[in-house]
């Protein structure tokens, strides 16, 4: 059988996505056939299996020496359907959070230090709201943001904030990491955060954490509305969206006590 494709003359990543692809195809195959049949040298072969088996993206059997996909590919592969069953199911909770707050509700992601926001919904009663799907707001200053750092293990929690760049965007931004940090111990002990205009002018909300399966957090959904009708009924509407969080965790595999 000749080579399927010639890639001797490829790119690195290019030659490695390709040995992925063929190792998932044939299940377990050895690093010679995968030379011959990807048209690659026998030493290239050798050391594009070797990068791949020690970053555990394959694993060798311990009898025959034939590679197969390995538990790091595993885990990316749950994390990629978690996200899909994310997008896919959040809709239809949010907008039964916003139909039960009256107000507008959100749904953002984590991208380095900002929250991104990628769902939102309105019940027929909220105020418009400036943000829309696509922005991105810090995290120390928004209650999506706090929850989901609020969410994280204490270690991790704490080198974030350490690093982060705790800029003011209201009067009321904690801009202290000892603040910062006393506020999402608060938030962790509660189950959800608190947003007391500390993003933008008169808009007040609350926001709990998302996990999947394995119990690590992968979003946050909030509560968004004017300052006044939403800090007046936080135990309200924080045990709301805490719930509502829950649920959709469990939508995503999470059974409470689960960590990450």
């Amino acid at each position: 059988m000749g080579p399927e494709r010639g890639l001797e003359n490829s790119g690195t990543l290019e030659r490695g996505l390709a040995v992925l692809e063929h190792v998932g195809r044939h299940q377990e195959i050895s690093t010679n056939a995968i030379a011959r049949q990807l048209g690659l040298s026998r030493s290239a072969a050798y050391r594009i299996v070797g990068t791949l088996k020690s970053l555990e993206y394959l694993e060798a059997d311990q009898v025959t020496g034939r590679v197969r996909l390995g538990t790091r590919l595993v885990e990316l592969g749950a994390r990629a359907m978690a996200a899909t069953d994310l997008h896919r199911c959040a809709p239809r909770y949010l907008a039964s959070l916003a139909e039960r707050s009256g107000e507008t509700t959100y749904l953002a992601v984590p991208d380095n230090d900002t929250m991104v926001y990628v769902a939102t919904e309105r019940s027929a009663s909220a105020v418009t709201l400036a943000c829309r799907l696509g922005t991105r707001r810090p995290q120390h200053a928004t209650s999506l943001g706090k929850a989901w750092l609020a969410a994280l293990p204490e270690a991790d929690r704490a080198e974030r904030v350490r690093r982060m760049k705790l800029d003011s965007l209201t009067l009321k931004t904690i801009n202290d990491p000892l603040r910062l940090l006393d506020d999402l111990a608060r938030t962790s002990r509660r189950g959800w955060a608190i947003d007391e205009v500390e993003n933008e002018p008169d808009v007040g909300c609350v926001a709990a954490a998302v996990r999947d399966h394995s119990g690590r957090p992968i979003a946050a959904i909030s509560i968004a509305g004017p300052a006044p009708r939403v800090l007046r009924r936080l135990d309200e509407l924080g045990a709301s969206v805490a719930g509502t969080a829950a649920a959709l965790s469990l939508r995503l595999g999470y059974v409470r006590g689960q960590r990450a």
